[in-house]
């Protein structure tokens, strides 16, 4: 009865001046199984053991002990056996998962490095291929141009030979209607000429028949 009394006390005394602490997370020491007690020293009744690397939450700390929650129960424990770290082991396995998750997303990036340079090269080739295609279409478009200049250039001298073909047919038609202008002339000329040398025979005629007559009448 007196050792439960003094229990109670005690557990009271240190409830009394144990001190508020932020929750924090704590790590059993590498190597250790420690005891989880009712309260706040040696004389308390063992609840749990705690093995290495268990992960606690701090509930408060009075001296050399602290409240811990552990396993889904509350109990005490001392403060020299924890620590605010992992242990060695729980570091290195957590190190090896990440080491293994950084594996498998290096091969991920690795992959996916691999299909970018397939999609470049890819593209590399699409590229040339469009810049093989431009470069056709511009030489086509060239050719384009200069038939164009071409047909224009035609054209012009096409249109060129017309009005000069016109101008001709205007020359030819002048010329037609000087020669009928000409011919005109030279018929009337040649009739009168005709007409003149008709009359004069006329007159040569009468005056040699008249000559004839004189010299029949001398000889008579």
């Amino acid at each position: 009865m007196k050792q439960l009394i003094s229990a109670i006390v005690t557990l009271i005394i240190a409830s009394a001046i144990a001190l508020p602490a932020t929750a924090k997370t704590i790590y059993i020491h590498d190597n250790l199984r420690v005891d989880m007690r009712t309260g706040p020293s040696l004389e308390y009744r063992i609840i749990d053991f705690l093995r290495s690397g268990t992960k606690m939450q701090v509930l408060q700390e009075s001296g050399e002990w602290i409240q811990i929650e552990a396993n889904g129960k509350e109990g005490w424990i001392q403060s020299q056996y924890t620590s605010e770290e992992p242990i060695a082991r729980d570091q290195l396995a957590q190190a090896l998962k990440e080491i293994q998750a950084l594996k498998q997303e290096n091969s991920g990036l690795k992959s996916k490095l691999s299909e970018s340079q397939s999609e470049l090269g890819g593209l590399k080739s699409d590229h040339s291929k469009m810049t093989n295609s431009t470069e056709k279409l511009q030489q086509e478009l060239d050719r384009a141009q200069q038939t164009c200049k071409n047909a224009i250039s035609t054209e012009a001298a096409y249109r060129q030979l017309q009005e000069e073909a016109e101008l001709l047919k205007v020359d030819v038609e002048k010329l037609k209607v000087e020669n009928i202008r000409l011919s005109e002339d030279n018929l009337k000329s040649g009739i009168q000429w005709g007409a003149g040398a008709v009359f004069l025979g006329v007159i040569l005629a009468w005056l040699i028949a008249k000559s004839s007559a004189k010299k029949r009448r001398s000889e008579w």
